[in-house]
Formats: C-alpha cells, structure tokens, sequence
C-alpha cells in the first residue's frame, strides 16, 4: 500500500495542482478538525506565512480535493492514507503560493472576460447554451466564491503555461512556454539511438571472509583489548578538578558524582563505560597520548582529569583489562566494524585482486567460465544509452536483477569506461556502492528515433521541467513543514 500511495502522490500532485483550489465547500470531517481552532490550524510556513487548513484556504480545498480523489480511486480512507492527503495538500499550496508570488511580481492580473469564460460552462443548459435561469438561480455569494477561485486558478494557469508550456496554438505556433528549436528536439530525442548491452559480475564487499578478519585482528590485537572503567564527564576543566578534590576527600562518592554531575556521552546511566576497546576509548580522547593514562589504571583508582572530545573527565579502574577473544563472535564484529570504518582499503584492495584475477581468467577461459571458477553469478544488464543522471527523456539502467549497478546511471567513471569500450572487452575492476564489478560489452545497438517519439518529446519534456520544478519548489529553505507533527498531534487526536 505504501508503494501505491507514493506513486499515486507523485503522479497526482502535478494532475490536481491546476485545479486543486476550485472547490465548493469542505468536507465534514475537515470542518470537525478545524473547528474550535479560531483562525484554523498552522501545518508550517511558506516565506514566513503559515499555511493554514481553514475553510476557503488553498490548503484546505487541496486536502478535500485530494480526499475526494482517492475516493474515485478505491483506496481506502484511514489514518495512513490522511497523513499523505495532508503531506500533498500542504506541498500543493507550497507550489499555488509559489506561483502566486511569481505571477504577481510580473504584474499580471486576470481580467474579467477571461474570468467569465471560464465561468460559462457552469451555467450552461442540456443544450449546451447559457441560460440566464441557471444563472439566477445561483446566489450573489456563491458566483463571488467562483470568480475568486478561477481568478487563483487562472494564476496558476498562467505561470505553468507562461514556463511549461500548454496545448494552446495557432496553427504550428504555440502561445506559451519556452520555444525550442527542431534541431534541440532531434539531438534530445537522439539520446536513446545507440543502447549498449553487458554481462557483469560483481563482488559484493560485505562478504569480506571472516579470514581475513581474524588475520587483521591478530596483526592489531591491542586495539580490541576492552577494559571495565567508569567515568565522570563535565563540560568545566575546573569542574572536573573541583570533583576530584572532593572525591580524594570522601566529600563525595565517584557513583554520587556520576548521578549528580556527569554527562552520560560515553556512559551507560551508572556511568559505565559503554564502548570499552582500547581503539574506542582512544577515539574520545582529545589528545590520544592520554590513553596510557586510563590503560595503567588499577581497579577502583581514578585517573587525573582527562580532556576528551565532549568535555573533561575522570576514568575509574573497575576491573581487569581483557584481552580480545577472536573466537567470539560478537568481537569479530567488533572488528569488522573497526575495518569498515578504519580500514576500509583493505576491504576494496581484496576484492579488487579477485577482480582482477577473474579478468585475467576470463581473457583465457571466457566471461562464464571465469565467473564458474570464481563462484560469482553472470548478470545481463539489458541494453541502454548514455543518459547521466537517469533522466526521463531517455531509456536508464534496468538494474533489478543487478543490484551493484543500482545508481550506475550517476557515476561518471562507469559511463566512460562502457561507453568507451568496443564490443567483447572486458572491463577493470570498477567499485560501484558496496561491489567491486566487472562488465564485457556483448552488444551495441543503433536505432534511430521515430516521427511517433519527436512527437510525444515536447510533452516529455514538459512533464520533466514540471517536475524539476516541483523539486526545487519543495526544496526550499523558505518552507517550515509541520504536518506530520500537527496531523497527528491535532487531527487524529480530534
């Protein structure tokens, strides 16, 4: 359902924006939520201004128009699908304020023969022709209400049209949006003519062998000593004196300083230290020689005052040290995770050598065979062009049964290498995410776009700049987004 739900907002967002501010009247259930709220409930800002869900707002006609959407949709209404209703209403009138804004600093204003165009059709017999009856029978208010909301329909219509577009021509000659040359049209429609096609293999770097985990950790068995301390850390050099004259003292118990003063950064709530190998300890000190201080502690003997990263502190000796048991399977992960973090070279410079021994394998013996004596799997990646970033306006990497090549489309070095290569080569190693990959260029394919594409890419290309804008729009450091918090705070709570 989750899936369901994000398509259909990111489809939908863009259909209803045009019209998600006509709406006769709230829905009931919006009316309860609000009422009691005075001037209605703030979900956040916009360039300062709260975006308010109150009756006749274009927050609160978005959220209904969306409701009534999903509706004819057949999906469901409940507490899961509201939250998104909101979430897309409250984005939608990010976008209606912002193109209101744009729109008004050019000056334009809708005059009342475009209002009463769009008007017409409301009042328009079986016949189809206008009939002052229906008209009458409407009340001054409500034909008010209208004018308003077309007047902001016709706002917004004029900034998508003015920037994207719109299906309004004279002849071959459109009135809006932004003019491209044939030749731009042929090169953007040019981009999926030729495809290359690959087999792959991949090494996946989170199955490093436990072997060489034990090897590391028998070359650097020290940093995985651990040792059973406990600690006192306040943010005052002088603070942290202050308490250790007082615990030399008896003035003061180590355990009652802990509860009283210390800051719990690198502590259990009893002051335990929670994170105790040596390597761990060393990485919170703020001077590293320091650490031959805490290492020579006795059990219940305290240390001077130590600076470490999140203020001052006092350690205390509460047991033996230990030395790591590679045997444990909870130290091994400790190391591990040091080496990822740390180390992780020699994460790459492993499987790296596999890859390059698979490659002179497969010079001799063929790609197939190479992966069979390697033990990793042959993974097709179907035909497809040049196109950095997986842009819509051109075919992108079908990756669902390649993991490793997953955001392949945005990584540059991988581009050049298989777009320079001729059909049969064999790629070099090549580290994508967590893999380190190998590719042999089966096919290249050439096919030149079609009448039916050139016609169907200005439409494409709207749909992008709509989006791109959408992005961008909704990025903005101008926006305060509450509805999440408020939703459920004061909506579902009602």
């Amino acid at each position: 359902m989750k899936n369901k739900m994000l398509w259909i907002g990111s489809v939908i967002i863009l259909i209803l924006s045009v019209i998600c501010f006509v709406v006769f009247g709230v829905g009931t259930e919006l009316l309860r939520a609000i009422s009691g709220e005075g001037n209605g409930i703030s979900f956040g800002k916009y360039d300062g201004k709260d975006i308010v869900l109150a009756p006749g707002t274009d927050f609160a006609n978005a959220v209904q128009n969306y409701q009534n959407y999903y509706q004819q949709q057949g999906i469901e209404l409940n507490q899961g699908t509201y939250h998104y209703i909101y979430s897309y209403a409250f984005n939608a009138a990010v976008q209606s304020a912002t193109y209101k804004n744009a729109v008004r600093k050019s000056g334009y204003k809708p005059s009342s023969a475009a209002i009463s165009r769009v008007m017409l059709p409301y009042f328009l017999n079986s016949e189809g022709k206008y009939d002052p009856k229906i008209y009458n029978q409407v009340s001054n208010a409500d034909k008010e209400s209208l004018k308003s909301d077309i007047s902001k329909q016709l706002v917004w219509q004029r900034f998508s049209n003015d920037n994207f577009g719109s299906s309004d021509k004279l002849g071959d000659y459109s009135f809006y949006g932004l003019k491209s040359s044939e030749k731009e049209s042929t090169f953007l429609a040019s981009f999926n003519e030729e495809k290359r096609a690959f087999d792959t293999v991949s090494f996946d770097k989170a199955s490093y062998p436990e072997s060489e985990i034990k090897k590391f950790a028998s070359e650097n068995a020290s940093l995985f000593d651990s040792y059973s301390l406990s600690m006192i850390t306040v943010k005052e050099e002088s603070q942290a004196k202050k308490l250790q004259a007082q615990i030399a003292n008896n003035e003061v118990t180590f355990e009652d300083a802990i509860k009283e003063y210390s800051e719990k950064y690198y502590t259990d709530g009893d002051g335990k230290v929670k994170e105790n190998f040596s390597y761990q300890i060393k990485e919170n000190l703020a001077n590293a020689d320091d650490f031959a201080k805490i290492d020579s502690l006795a059990k219940d003997s305290l240390s001077e005052v130590i600076k470490t990263n999140r203020g001052f502190s006092i350690y205390k000796g509460t047991g033996d040290k230990t030395a790591a048991n590679f045997e444990d399977s909870k130290t091994l992960d400790a190391v591990k995770a040091y080496i990822k973090a740390n180390k992780s070279s020699l994460i790459d410079d492993y499987f790296t050598e596999k890859a390059k021994a698979f490659i002179a394998n497969a010079k001799l013996e063929g790609f197939d065979k190479a992966a069979a004596t390697a033990e990793v799997e042959v993974v097709k990646l179907p035909a497809f062009p040049l196109n950095y970033g997986s842009v819509p306006l051109a075919d992108k990497i079908d990756a669902s049964k390649a993991p490793a090549f997953a955001n392949a489309g945005s990584n540059e070095d991988f581009l050049k290498a298989a777009f320079s290569m001729k059909k049969g080569d064999i790629s070099e190693p090549t580290t994508l995410g967590n893999y380190v990959s190998v590719f042999q260029l089966t096919d290249i394919q050439n096919e030149k776009a079609d009448s039916e594409k050139l016609e169907k890419l200005p439409e494409e290309i709207t749909n992008y700049d709509q989006s791109s804008a959408q992005d961008v729009i909704l990025g903005s450091p101008k926006i305060e987004n509450h509805v999440s918090e408020v939703y459920f705070n004061k909506i579902v709570s009602k």
